[in-house]
């Protein structure tokens, strides 16, 4: 028995950007997807340095944005520009996967490619974060020693909300299959 797969160029397009208007259709969806996006944004770069973070957001809410800068600044002095860029993109990305996944729990259709994506949100976040996953498992020294600072990490995690979203598509679309 033989497998053909053919790549249809123009068909991931559709289905990215179907996936990415189905997260942005209404200002509630919008709303809800930036809300995750930045939740998850934050979430990274305080995760860094857990202990450190926590410290400091329990000191009161006017030391949340020296927290938060030191934190951003460490990120940066790390990973870079690209670090940045691809957590930036990471965490827009959860943001849309978290929302399409909602909307089709809310129409009981759920497609169960999105709850896949749910466990594999730690492995792109720990790289997005630096060693914070990583460091409270005690294997803080592993993102250290990858190549170019773990932004190839981030990339596979980008990559994979990518196409995760562009094989489930627009949530509110019926699939025809």
């Amino acid at each position: 028995m033989t497998v053909k797969i053919t790549l249809n160029p123009s068909g991931w397009k559709k289905g990215l950007l179907q996936g990415l208007n189905g997260a942005s259709r209404n200002w509630k969806r919008a709303l809800s997807t930036s809300v995750i996006g930045l939740f998850t944004f934050f979430l990274t770069v305080f995760s860094a340095n857990p202990g450190y973070s926590v410290q400091m957001l329990s000191s009161g809410i006017e030391y949340w944005q020296i927290a938060f800068i030191t934190r951003f600044t460490g990120m940066h002095m790390n990973t870079g520009l690209t670090g940045i860029a691809l957590t930036l993109i990471f965490s827009a990305l959860v943001g849309v996967t978290m929302t399409n996944t909602l909307v089709q729990l809310r129409m009981n259709k759920i497609n169960f490619n999105s709850l896949g994506a749910i466990p594999g949100l730690l492995a792109g976040g720990c790289a997005s974060c630096g060693v914070g996953v990583l460091s409270l498992l005690g294997l803080g020294g592993v993102l250290a020693s990858m190549p170019f600072q773990g932004n190839f990490l981030r990339l596979g995690g980008v990559l994979l909300l990518v196409a995760l979203i562009t094989r489930t598509g627009n949530p509110d679309l019926c699939d025809l299959n």
